[in-house]
């Protein structure tokens, strides 16, 4: 792949993959609890289609970042590099099967709501054996769509922490180099060493210190820095193909 291609994934798949993923937390509610599985289904059906987008746009987004980031090895040829590159290649497949969940949820909340209604309606109009087996039925999709959130919540803890690992990796490895961004007096080294530290932190400490959902706003955080980054250094790739 030759700079400007390089750049052009590097840059603008991540920023594809960000897009779609404050789409999803629109569709979900940037608010909504990750242990709470009834708003969390009843959001997923009534944003189905946004979801279903979202998770198009965070796979192929995070995929064609992942090909430039590839792309880019050899820029400080080394132990750490080649740990940083497989490291987030890692996370990446993590977070797009994720994205697959998510879509599962998505079906289980369409069938959720529809149950949970039944229920009502037949509650209302006084037949209450159609009233217990749909509830019951509305019960067994939200145990079911909760497990499925759980592993959902751990492997993106998971995706996080390896994102991190390769962040940091890949940061110390281009302390030696000269690597630049399009904006010449951010340091790209150091800045690929803060976003990592922050995914880490935000994995190991703020999740079992505070809670999840905290630990999952500061990973944002992290996601964000990593985009900047790689818009930097991506336009700085496609400049020195000119």
């Amino acid at each position: 792949m030759d700079s400007k291609g390089t750049g052009l994934t590097l840059g603008l798949g991540l920023l594809v993959a960000f897009i779609g993923y404050i789409l999803w937390q629109l569709a979900v509610g940037f608010n909504t609890k990750a242990d709470d599985i009834v708003t969390i289904l009843s959001n997923s059906a009534s944003g189905a289609t946004i979801l279903k987008i979202s998770a198009i746009l965070i796979s192929v987004g995070l995929v064609a970042h992942l090909g430039g980031l590839i792309s880019t090895r050899g820029t400080a040829s080394g132990t750490l590099e080649s740990l940083g590159i497989v490291s987030v290649a890692g996370a990446t497949v993590i977070w797009v099967a994720n994205s697959g969940l998510g879509i599962s949820l998505v079906e289980m909340g369409e069938k959720f709501v529809a149950a949970s209604a039944g229920a009502q309606a037949a509650g209302a109009a006084g037949d209450a054996v159609t009233a217990a087996a749909l509830g019951a039925t509305a019960t067994t999709i939200a145990t079911a769509g909760g497990y499925i959130q759980a592993i959902s919540v751990g492997g993106g803890s998971v995706g996080a922490l390896l994102a991190g690992i390769g962040w940091l990796c890949i940061g110390l490895a281009y302390r030696g180099s000269d690597v630049k961004g399009a904006l010449s007096f951010i340091p790209m080294a150091w800045l690929a060493v803060l976003q990592g530290l922050v995914l880490i932190v935000a994995v190991i400490v703020i999740n079992n210190v505070i809670d999840v959902d905290t630990g999952n706003q500061v990973q944002g955080i992290g996601f964000l820095l990593i985009v900047i980054w790689s818009l930097l250094r991506g336009i700085k790739l496609m400049g020195e193909s000119d």
